[in-house]
Formats: C-alpha cells, sequence, structure tokens
C-alpha cells in the first residue's frame, strides 16, 4: 500500500481539536468546511451526518485492511459501506464526533482519508485488469502507489486551484480513463523499456474533454518529474477565483494548447534539474499463500451459468479473477467483513474495488471458484443474474449528495429489474456500460459509457417540473478514444422502457457492428431519436403522478432541498460568506429607521468586510480583535485598501456599539472598496493595488516571516503567498519549528521552483533563507 505521510497522526489531532471547537460554536461552518472537505470527511444530504472517504490506491484493499474498515463501520453503527467510481470505499451516515475515533483506527492498518475530496490530489485510479491480463503492457499499480506516497505527503498537493485527478491504464491500444483524468498515463513498452503516452488536461465534468497528448512516450524514471511539473503547472495557471472554471482543461480552454503545453514544459524542465526526483520503479509488497480450507467442487448448471458470467482466467496459468456484483457500490458492513476473511487465507493480492463500483477478487485458484460460488449466493449478491443487469451503475444521486437533482440509484434499481424480466439475451451483452448520474457533473462517468444518462429537471406544458435525464451514447474507451455524444432527454419514468426498447433494437443488428459505438454512429442514432419522441408525450400530474415522483421516492419532485457542492470546499466558501453579509447587510440598510439596528448593521458590514479576504493572504483570525488587526496590517498597510479607512476599523475593533451611523457613508465605501478589490483579483489571487504602495525593500534584505506555531500545510501556504508578493531573486526569510515544519517546507519551496539558500538550526526553531525563482 501507499506510505502514510509523517504530518498524519498531527493532522488527524489537530482536525479533532476543529471538531471539538465547532460543536462548541467556536469555529463558523463554512471555515470548518474548509479542512473537513480536503480530510475526505463530507456532509450528506441530512444535516449533521457525514461520510468518511477512504483512499485505496488503484481500489487495492488488503483482507485485513478492509477487515478494520468492516469492523469500525460496525462499531460506529454505519448503515453501509460504498465503493465509489474513483474505487474508494466510503464509511457512511456517521456523526461528526465519531471521526475523531475512525481517523486513528484507520490509520492503524496504514489507510487515511485525507485528500478524500476538497482542491487535492484525489484517489489514483488504476485499470482493474492490470497485473492479470494478457494484453497489458506491463502492470501500472506499483507506479500510482509510489506516485501516491509522494504526492499525499506534500503540502503543496492540499492546496490547488481544484481537484487533481489522476489515472493509470495498463493497455497501450486502451486509454480509457487515463484519457479523461486531469493526468492519465498508458503504459507502453519501446525496444524492451517502459514508460507512458502522458495526457493532461482530460475531464468528464462540465465541457468534457479528452486530454491533450503531452508525450508519446516518457520513460518511466520521469514518472515523478512529469507529476510533479503538472502540480505545480495547475497550481500556478489555474483559475484560483473562479471555481467553475478551475480545473486544467480550463488552461487549454483559456490559453490555447500552444501557451498551455509551454507553462507545463516550463515546469517540467526546471523539475529535471533536480535528480533527485528521478524515479525508481518499485514492487507491490505482497503475498500470495495457499488457503487453509479445502476447495469445494460444484458440479450444476448454475454453478457454470454464474462462472461464465463472472469469472475470467488470468494470465497467470491456473489462476481466476471473479467480479462480485454489488448493487449502487452499496452493501453493510457484514458483507465485507465476510469478504475479507474469505480472502484472508489467499494472501494478501487478492481485492480490489472497480470503477463500476463491484469488487474483484483476484489471483484465485480455479479449484476454489466453487468456495468463492457459495460466498456469493451466501452474501445475497444477485450471482443468478446476466452481468449486465449487475453493471449498471449510478452515484449516489439525491439520496445523499447536496448537488443530487435526480435519484439515479432507484433509476438503476428500475433498469436492473426490467432487464433482468425482460425476454432479451442480454448475456450477449456482457460488456456493454451503463451509467447513470443524479445531475450534470460526472461522477458516474456518463460520457464514458455506451450508453449515458444525466439528472436534469424538465417541464411540462404546463411548466410543471419532473425528473428527467440527457441521453449520451456512443463513446469509445479504447485507442484514442471518443466521448458519447448527447441525445435529447428522456423522463425517469420512461429511462427503464427507453433503455429496453434501444438495447432491443440493437440485438436485432448486433451481428452487423463491431461495437455498439459503430452502430450508434450508423443507425442507431435514428432508433434513438425515434425513442425520444415516443416518450416525449409527459402525461399531466393529474393523469399520471408516478412521472412527477422520482424512482424510489414517496415525495413530489422538487429541488429545494439541494445544497451547496461539498467537493470544491475551500477559499470561495470562506469568502463568500461575507461577500453574502455584507451584500444582505446593505440591502437591509434601506429603509431601516431604528438606529440601533442601523449600528449593528453597520458593525456587521466592517467586520465582514475586514474579514472577507484574509483567506487570500494566508491570515487565519482566531479573535475577533485579530481579524481587524490583519485587515489594518495586510490590506491597509499593504496599499490594497485606503489608509482613510483605519479609523473606522480600528474603531470597531476598540467599541462593537461605537456609533457607526455617524459614519455611514465611510463605512458602504469601505465595503465597496472590499467588493471591489474582490473583483480585481485575478486567478493567482493577486490584487491591483490602489493606494500608495509600499517601499520596495532591496533585493538582498531579507524580508522575515515568523511561521512558528503554524501547523503544516498553513506554513507553507503562507510563505507561497509571501513569496509571490516578492520580485524574482528577493530574498525571504521564514522561522520554522522543528519537526514536521522544517522537515517538509523547505522541500515544497523547491518543488516550487525556488533557491533554499540555507537553513539554520537557531535552539528549538529554524531559520530558512529563500531566493525567489
Amino acid at each position: 500500500m501507499y506510505k502514510l505521510p509523517s504530518t498524519l497522526t498531527d493532522d488527524i489531532a489537530y482536525f479533532g481539536t476543529l471538531i471539538d471547537d465547532f460543536q462548541k460554536g467556536k469555529i463558523e461552518p463554512v471555515k470548518f468546511k474548509g479542512t473537513r472537505v480536503p480530510m475526505g470527511i463530507y456532509e450528506q444530504r441530512k444535516d449533521g451526518t457525514y461520510m468518511v472517504r477512504v483512499r485505496t490506491t488503484g481500489g487495492f484493499i488488503t483482507p485485513q485492511q478492509l477487515k478494520q474498515v468492516a469492523l469500525t463501520a460496525q462499531a460506529h453503527q454505519s448503515p453501509f459501506l460504498h465503493i465509489t467510481t474513483r474505487q474508494e470505499i466510503q464509511i457512511h451516515h456517521i456523526g461528526i464526533d465519531q471521526v475523531k475515533t475512525i481517523l486513528p483506527e484507520l490509520q492503524q492498518v496504514e489507510l487515511s482519508s485525507k485528500g478524500g475530496g476538497g482542491n487535492t490530489t484525489r484517489n489514483i485510479l488504476v485499470d482493474i485488469e492490470s497485473g492479470i491480463s494478457a494484453k497489458e503492457e506491463f502492470d501500472v499499480l506499483p507506479y500510482a502507489i509510489d506516485l501516491t506516497t509522494r504526492l499525499i505527503a506534500e503540502a503543496d498537493s492540499f492546496t490547488l486551484p481544484r481537484k487533481l485527478k489522476i489515472a493509470f491504464s495498463a493497455h497501450v491500444e486502451n486509454g480509457d480513463l487515463a484519457l479523461v483524468n486531469d493526468l492519465g498515463f498508458v503504459a507502453k513498452t519501446v525496444d524492451g523499456k517502459r514508460g507512458f503516452t502522458v495526457y493532461l488536461g482530460g475531464s468528464l465534468a462540465s465541457h468534457a474533454t479528452l486530454g491533450w497528448k503531452v508525450f508519446d512516450f516518457a520513460p518511466e524514471e520521469e514518472l515523478y518529474y512529469i507529476a510533479e511539473a503538472a502540480k505545480q503547472f495547475f497550481s500556478t495557471h489555474g483559475n484560483r477565483k473562479n471555481r467553475h472554471k478551475a480545473r486544467i482543461r480550463y488552461i487549454f480552454y483559456k490559453l490555447g494548447e500552444e501557451k498551455t503545453l509551454e507553462f507545463f514544459f516550463n515546469a517540467y524542465n526546471e523539475l529535471k534539474k533536480d535528480p533527485s526526483l528521478k524515479y525508481t520503479p518499485g514492487k507491490l509488497d505482497v503475498q500470495l499463500t495457499p488457503p487453509s480450507f479445502a476447495p469445494v467442487t460444484i458440479e450444476s448448471t448454475a454453478f457454470e451459468v454464474w462462472k461464465n458470467r463472472y469469472a475470467q482466467p488470468q494470465k497467470q496459468a491456473g489462476l481466476f479473477a471473479v467480479t462480485i456484483p454489488v448493487e449502487h457500490g452499496n452493501a453493510p458492513a457484514e458483507t465485507f467483513l465476510k469478504v475479507a476473511e474469505f480472502t484472508e487465507s489467499f494472501g494478501t493480492d487478492v481485492i480490489r474495488f472497480t470503477v463500476r463500483q463491484n469488487i474483484q477478487l483476484r489471483n484465485l485458484p480455479e479449484a476454489y471458484l466453487g468456495n468463492v460460488y457459495q460466498l456469493v449466493s451466501e452474501l445475497g449478491q444477485k450471482a443468478d443474474v446476466p452481468a449486465l443487469v449487475n453493471n449498471v451503475i449510478s452515484c449516489t444521486g439525491a439520496d445523499t449528495c447536496r448537488l443530487g437533482i435526480c435519484l439515479p440509484k432507484g433509476a438503476a434499481a428500475a433498469l436492473r429489474y426490467k432487464l433482468n424480466e425482460s425476454s432479451l439475451p442480454v448475456d450477449e451483452l456482457k460488456d456493454l456500460h451503463i451509467n447513470i448520474s443524479g445531475c450534470p457533473n460526472s461522477c458516474a462517468q456518463q460520457r464514458w459509457a455506451d450508453l449515458g444518462f444525466a439528472g436534469r429537471v424538465s417541464r411540462n406544458d404546463s411548466q410543471k417540473m419532473f425528473p428527467a435525464y440527457t441521453i449520451f451514447a456512443g463513446a469509445d474507451r479504447t485507442g484514442n478514444g471518443e466521448l458519447g455524444n448527447p441525445f435529447g432527454v428522456v423522463s425517469a419514468k420512461d429511462l427503464p422502457d427507453f433503455t429496453h426498447d434501444l438495447l432491443e433494437e440493437y440485438l436485432k443488428v448486433k451481428a452487423k457492428y463491431a461495437s455498439f459505438r459503430e452502430y450508434i454512429l450508423n443507425e442507431g442514432a435514428k432508433t434513438i431519436a425515434l425513442l425520444t419522441e415516443k416518450y416525449a408525450d409527459v402525461p399531466s400530474l393529474e393523469e399520471n403522478p408516478d412521472y412527477y415522483y422520482d424512482w424510489g421516492s414517496t415525495e413530489q419532485f422538487s429541488v429545494v432541498n439541494k445544497g451547496p457542492a461539498e467537493c470544491s470546499a475551500g477559499l470561495f466558501d470562506l469568502i463568500d460568506v461575507d461577500l453574502k453579509t455584507i451584500q444582505t447587510a446593505l440591502d437591509s440598510l434601506e429603509g431601516e429607521g431604528d438606529l440601533q439596528k442601523v449600528n449593528q448593521l453597520l458593525y456587521t458590514i466592517v467586520f465582514a468586510s475586514s474579514r472577507m479576504l484574509l483567506v487570500t493572504r494566508g491570515a487565519e483570525a482566531k479573535t475577533t480583535e485579530e481579524t481587524f488587526d490583519l485587515f489594518i496590517d495586510k490590506f491597509i498597510k499593504e496599499g490594497y485598501v485606503s489608509k482613510e479607512f483605519t479609523s473606522l476599523v480600528e474603531a470597531a475593533k476598540a467599541d462593537q456599539k461605537y456609533e457607526f451611523g455617524k459614519n455611514k457613508e465611510a463605512v458602504i465605501a469601505l465595503a465597496k472598496e472590499v467588493i471591489a478589490l474582490y473583483e480585481s483579483m485575478d486567478d493567482s489571487l493577486q490584487f491591483k493595488v490602489k493606494a500608495e504602495p509600499a517601499k520596495e525593500e532591496k533585493a538582498e534584505a531579507a524580508r522575515v516571516k515568523d511561521l512558528r506555531g503554524v501547523a503544516c500545510p498553513f506554513n507553507f501556504v503562507k510563505t507561497k503567498i509571501e513569496l509571490s508578493t516578492l520580485k524574482s531573486g528577493d530574498l525571504l526569510e521564514i522561522l520554522l519549528d522543528d519537526g514536521q515544519p522544517i522537515e517538509n517546507v523547505p522541500g515544497s519551496v523547491r518543488n516550487e521552483g525556488h533557491e533554499v539558500v540555507s537553513a539554520t538550526p537557531v535552539q528549538d526553531y529554524w531559520k530558512v533563507l529563500i531566493r525567489k525563482a
């Protein structure tokens, strides 16, 4: 497995103190969210209910680790565990106080949730056939694990403009998910030397695109150079002001391919000067052992049918891989516990989570397939149904996700039932991918499926809302890849019937086509058009209320409970809270005649204006008084905000009941100036200086920044922000605590391209001198 970062124990302890402060009301929910989400802790649809997302690179987890996850879930009364489409496992429906116990329990078995959400390097995907397929170039899992170990140990992996998603494919002719992630590696061998074709900027979310090819072949030893270059280039040029345009693809859209790649290669070529970043391939530290129990021989038609559907021979003679279907990726902890206990006897390299939200068992001797069949039957995982029926995947949708529009799990269940009960020979469609997302986001990867659906709101002739789905079809996951194209809309109620009818038509002519995509590109597109027309007529609520109730819901369809996104939690959430506070208070001033209320509104505006942009300077106020002091130091004295507001801010600090009514116009002017400053902020959090700027320091006179007492990664964030205000060649001296700060910050600074001139111990702290690149 990946190695846990040395800072994790302190990270967990610090997060525990934040939980305590949050429960006591000492910190605001939005500030807590800014730390909680990067730790992989998400709030679910129901307020006060959380889930923990556990990082499992490439879906790899040992039986012992899975056993601990299941036992932890049971101990905390989690109703189910969930396998994600990024090959992770989540513990659902827990209280925030329970997290303080859960995270150390995971750490005991070398697992972590850190980086499971927020603007971080996310879980790395690995081709599920890697290591067992005769078609693969080589096993890419060791590379993904080594890269995970390195990236999660670096502070700047957790302060990115937005999330960074990475994927590996083992097939040179099948790029698959490597083509549609921010950074993708496709295994390739040239003249006996291992390496990768590399893609940058792919994504399946809004404005989806395939990645741009950066290297046709990069030797394996350049893995770290490439990944670090992608991260640094993204950190420098990614849009930090607009979260909706903050992924790598938007840099390509804004600057064009030539300029974007120039910036990437600038970072790459600079990093290549450092020989310590040269990657040395590692090996998986795993063992395969003969089981302690005897094989079971089963001679029945049902067993043979199951074997043909769910078992496949590996390239290793005599060994098999088996897929255990997990509907919606959800199962009780007891199910996972039984899988863990069964597989313990086979060694440590036996379990993978798939992007299709199932469990894959591998490295199983053929003689023990009967034992696996008994296990699957005991688990009740519908071993007697065709593979396609169990291969329909969905995201969690509005069941738990705050962004969800529709209930895709309900739609998927209805579709499974429809296909299983039909007379169609669906075993002929074993490898067909059907993906259903609850909203236009791409958690279920609907545009990377043979047939995909994305939840949306539609309205009938009388403007009554009903749940519906945009239809996508014809993705090509092989070769150079091709995204599925949109083909109209179908109501949620009609989705199962529409899909059944489309597959029925396809099966009639399947022999004519090499793939479902080829069918879609020919007569399939016309068939979809006819079917969408067939199902276009949605009856009124009075005629058929079923259309206005989503699958599995007892309430009429609505988006009232739709909430803010959790996954992009961070800087902008903090800014938005104060921005909305200011705007609301300004609106409330209009027509307000009560002098006491006017005074309180004006104080609120001064306070929110002072706090709103502190986060962009890496400043974290722990008290109300410190908020005003930091605003004066970071914005007024630095020349970003007019000096005329100093006395107003100092008055607010000294006395909340100060008669602000006498200075109403000045308070409003302060708010407008701060908002204008925010609107002038560029993608890298830099402002246009309006007031008289501070005098420039001499190049060789080092600016000093005392970061003692500042925990990782905030000490690095503050160093980075301080450096952004200096000119090239200027010196910055930072004071760091002994231990993790001195171990981590200088290395992160070097990774940004700056020179660490010296690091000198002084009693119990260090002086680090940095020259800006």
